[in-house]
C-alpha cells in the first residue's frame, strides 16, 4: 500500500492484476450482471488511485472487497436501476389489468393504501422518502436539495421504509411485487 501512496504505478498495476479477478467474483456473486461489475470495479480502481495518498487503512485487499461490496448495494440504490424496476412493475401492471380485472383492482387499492401509508410519514420523512422512490434522486442530491446531511437523508429513507414494510405484510399477500419496489 505504501509504494501505491507514494505513486508507484508498478505497483499499483501488480496489485490491479492480482486483485482484480478475486474482486470481480465478488461483486458478480451480489449483481449477477457482467456489465455493472466491470463499471463498478472500474469505478473502484480509479477511486483508489485518486485517493491514494488519503487512504489511511493499510490493509489494501479489505479495502478493496469493502469498497466494491458497498459499491455493489448502492447500485441498488441508483436511480436508473429504480426506473427499470418502475418500468417493470409497471408494464407488469398493464398484464395484469389486460389479463384479470380482478387482480388489477387488488393492485390499485395495493397502490392507494401504500400511499395513503407514505401519507402517515412525518413530513420531512415523506419528502426525503418520496424523492428517493418516486422521484428516482440519489441520497446525495436530496441532500443537497433539501440542504439536510447525507446520513440523515439516510436515516429518514429507513425509517420510512421500517414504518412501510410493517404496515403491508397484509398488502404483500394480494401484491408481492410491492417488496420490489421497496
Amino acid at each position: 500500500m505504501q509504494k501505491v501512496k507514494d505513486s508507484d504505478q508498478k505497483a499499483f498495476r501488480e496489485l490491479y492484476n492480482i486483485l482484480w479477478k478475486p474482486l470481480y467474483v465478488r461483486v458478480f456473486t451480489i449483481l449477477r450482471n457482467r456489465q455493472v461489475c466491470e463499471d463498478i470495479l472500474q469505478e473502484v480502481w480509479i477511486d483508489l488511485w485518486q485517493r491514494r495518498k488519503d487512504i489511511e487503512n493499510e490493509n489494501i485487499e479489505a479495502y478493496l472487497f469493502r469498497a466494491v461490496r458497498f459499491k455493489a448495494y448502492n447500485h441498488y440504490r441508483n436511480a436508473t436501476t429504480r426506473r427499470t424496476i418502475l418500468q417493470n412493475l409497471l408494464a407488469t401492471r398493464e398484464s395484469i389489468h389486460k389479463n384479470d380485472v380482478e387482480e388489477s383492482v387488488n393492485l390499485k387499492e395495493t397502490e392507494r393504501a401504500v400511499m395513503s401509508l407514505i401519507d402517515t410519514l412525518p413530513p420531512k420523512c415523506k419528502r426525503v422518502f418520496e424523492l428517493s422512490r418516486l422521484e428516482g434522486l440519489k441520497n446525495r442530491e436530496i441532500s443537497q436539495k433539501l440542504n439536510i446531511s447525507k446520513s440523515t437523508v439516510e436515516n429518514h429513507i429507513s425509517n420510512a421504509l421500517k414504518v412501510l414494510k410493517a404496515h403491508i405484510a397484509s398488502l404483500v399477500l394480494t401484491a408481492g411485487w410491492f417488496l420490489l419496489y421497496l
